[in-house]
């Protein structure tokens, strides 16, 4: 299939879509009339082929179908590639702006680190601005190489003039299919899934050794997208992090809490030490973020 003539408007226009309570506030926030995002939507599906987004859901917030999910993962990392590329060949001299590149999980861009950033570039006007989302293993070798000035990720990063601090700890859920026998339940144990192929994050060290001392097995994946595409055709089940769980958004799969409290993940700032205005006001507005203090309540399962 030849791929279709796309803009990046249209693309960064369904990904503030995905992420908006309603087509309404997504018209708001891209500068558009309700009726002309609508229309834009409609065409973008034409050019696909597919419906991107479930119009018949009786849920809150903008339900995208499962060919929605892969498009706005592919969506934001072609953005986000094409804008590290315009950043480097930039005619500007690299010292003529401050500069600020965060590597973070993608689990954490859209609620923690997204609101932050956008905060900090209304105050700092001209300054050069990235996120670099990947998973820990590569957050932690973008900053020791110095390919970024701080890391969020699930382990801290050690080095020569490094430094690192907890962010915070969350919990666990399990996700999984609507019409399982287990998904009217409160909430689970991993002993419920006794028996059962679960899919698992690469990343989710703790979970892969309580999966193992279990002797439950697991098909691993090395993102969330596969993870999603897996459960809604019916692979099983998945126990993923509070803040991973919220980028799953397919109107099929339900998140319920997982009540073996053994199984956490800590998250950690870390970033390199000198002088760098622009970093440590970042710093300091993650710190103070309510989002950030929020990870401190117990979470509702949503």
């Amino acid at each position: 299939m030849r791929l279709p003539q796309l803009s990046t408007r249209e693309l960064k226009n369904f990904v503030t879509l995905a992420g908006s309570a309603s087509v309404k506030d997504a018209a708001e926030k891209c500068a558009l009339s309700q009726p002309a995002l609508s229309i834009q939507l409609k065409q973008l599906e034409a050019k696909l082929g597919v419906q991107l987004v479930n119009r018949q859901s009786s849920q809150k917030g903008v339900q995208l179908t499962a060919e929605g999910v892969e498009l706005l993962h592919a969506a934001r990392q072609s953005l986000q590639i094409l804008q590290d590329a315009v950043s480097r060949i930039s005619p500007s001299a690299p010292g003529d702006a401050p500069t600020l590149r965060v590597a973070c999980l993608p689990s954490l861009v859209q609620e923690m680190i997204s609101p932050v950033l956008a905060d900090l570039a209304r105050s700092w006007r001209g300054s050069r601005i990235s996120i670099l989302d990947s998973d820990s293993a590569a957050c932690s070798t973008l900053l020791n190489a110095r390919k970024c000035e701080v890391a969020v990720c699930s382990r801290p990063v050690n080095g020569p003039e490094m430094r690192s601090e907890l962010l915070f700890s969350e919990r666990f859920c399990a996700v999984l299919r609507r019409d399982d026998a287990l998904a009217q339940r409160t909430y689970l144990t991993l002993d419920d899934f006794a028996g059962a192929t679960l899919v698992n994050l690469a990343d989710n060290v703790r979970v892969s050794a309580s999966l193992a001392s279990r002797a439950i097995s697991a098909i691993q994946v090395n993102t969330i997208t596969a993870l999603e595409s897996l459960l809604a055709r019916g692979a099983g089940a998945a126990i993923v992090a509070q803040s991973a769980a919220k980028t799953i958004h397919h109107n099929a799969l339900v998140k319920i809490p997982l009540a073996d409290a053994e199984i956490t993940r800590q998250i950690f700032l870390s970033w390199a030490d000198g002088p760098n205005p622009l970093l440590d006001a970042f710093l300091k507005r993650l710190r103070d973020s309510q989002l950030l203090k929020a990870r401190t309540s117990p979470w509702d399962g949503k």
